[in-house]
């Protein structure tokens, strides 16, 4: 499970007490968030990075055994796109089939 690391800051009295940066603080960018170019908290940035994908998180309830084969047909990490990308062609082929049903509905109604 993962635990929700919370946000740390260390404010110095005096800059002589600042850790001395080696540069491997810039060279791996993990963690820092920006909007706009402007740092952000964690929670923040993954809230915009939700919102700009348009997806929203869901608790649901699943039938073990269907967690599991999406799972190992995802190799472990990437179920839930997997899980998401299904559902999606699930309701495009049901938007598909709707607009089949309607147009032989329509040419079944046409006077001849």
């Amino acid at each position: 499970m993962n635990a929700k690391r919370k946000s740390t800051v260390t404010v110095w009295k005096d800059e002589d007490e600042a850790q001395e940066l080696t540069g491997v603080e810039f060279d791996h960018p993990q963690g820092r968030w920006k909007h706009g170019g402007e740092p952000i908290e964690e929670v923040q940035g993954k809230a915009a990075f939700r919102e700009a994908l348009k997806k929203k998180q869901v608790n649901m309830l699943i039938d073990a055994d269907v967690l599991e084969f999406y799972r190992r047909k995802a190799g472990g990490r990437g179920y839930q796109t997997l899980i998401n990308r299904t559902l999606r062609e699930s309701m495009e082929r049901n938007a598909l089939l709707d607009a089949v049903r309607q147009v032989v509905r329509e040419e079944l109604h046409r006077p001849s």
